[in-house]
């Protein structure tokens, strides 16, 4: 009774979680069952906002836990930038920006070595992003993620986890967005650990490679205009830290998360985002 119980829960959460969202760095991890969710405020080319994501992972069980379904899933309720100056008179405004859903993003998960005790093994990650609602004015498009990856257990309470990615858009009136690749790391280690009543600390980095291997185009030019000049390379990077709670019928965690791109880490440019986040399952 408590797994159709949990199959359940978790079977409503995914479906709900699939809404529009900003796409989350989540550790590589094989298939499992989850839910997930995250408040977050975020500084990014000045502009501050505030979301709530909700992301959910599901494990077949007809595929003994060697497939997944999962979503992520968030609406921006705030999004704003302010700006004072004194340069010969006084300018003092606030603008308010757009608010409402992003992009969705729906994928699966398959690993067949699984249950193997050290090792892992390769598995496969596909997922669909769908074009933003009125949260977002960036990514307009269809985007399809091939993501091959490798997780390695370094022992019980260290796991590692690479993968690569292929990333390709499809076109949409006459501008076709050029493909993307990139290479993804993450760790998981867990401390202060119970293995019995699995409750403890888990700590999360995630570190994300992306790169535009072409240039964009826009197909209402002519042929010799129609490149766009977008090529571009860049780093991303997470990092969890979350206290494990053994409520019944799953682990309950409760944590704090920080992302950074496009600035630097001990500045105070743009691109940082913090939040605090609750996740049932492991």
């Amino acid at each position: 009774m408590g797994n159709l119980f949990r199959y359940f829960f978790f079977a409503i959460a995914a479906g709900c979680a699939i809404a529009n969202a900003t796409e989350v760095l989540h550790p590589i991890t094989a298939p499992g069952t989850w839910v997930a969710i995250d408040g977050a405020a975020e500084l990014d080319e000045d502009i501050y906002s505030a979301d709530m994501t909700l992301s959910a992972e599901f494990a077949l069980p007809m595929l003994n836990g060697t497939a997944s379904i999962y979503a992520d899933g968030s609406f921006r309720f705030l999004s704003y930038s302010y700006e004072y100056s004194t340069e010969g008179y006084i300018h003092n405004y606030c603008n308010l920006h757009v608010n409402g859903f992003n992009e969705t993003y729906v994928g699966t998960k398959f690993m067949p070595f699984v249950n193997s005790s050290s090792l892992k093994g390769f598995g496969l990650n596909l997922n669909w992003r769908f074009p933003p609602g009125e949260g977002s004015q960036l990514n307009r498009f269809h985007r399809l993620n091939i993501e091959p990856f490798f997780i390695y257990n370094f022992s019980k309470k260290l796991h590692l986890g690479s993968a690569i990615l292929y990333n390709t858009f499809l076109e949409q009136d006459d501008f076709a967005p050029g493909d993307e690749i990139g290479l993804k790391a993450s760790l998981t280690w867990k401390f202060g650990w119970n293995q019995t009543t699995e409750t403890g600390w888990i700590f999360n980095e995630i570190l994300l490679y992306k790169a535009r291997i072409q240039e964009s185009q826009n197909k209402h030019l002519s042929k010799p205009y129609r490149k766009m000049d977008d090529k571009y390379q860049g780093m991303k990077m997470r990092f969890d830290l979350a206290r494990v709670f053994g409520f019944a019928p799953v682990p309950v965690s409760f944590g704090l998360n920080y992302e950074i791109h496009h600035g630097t880490l001990f500045g105070f440019e743009t691109g940082h985002r913090i939040g605090i986040f609750a996740k049932a399952g492991l």
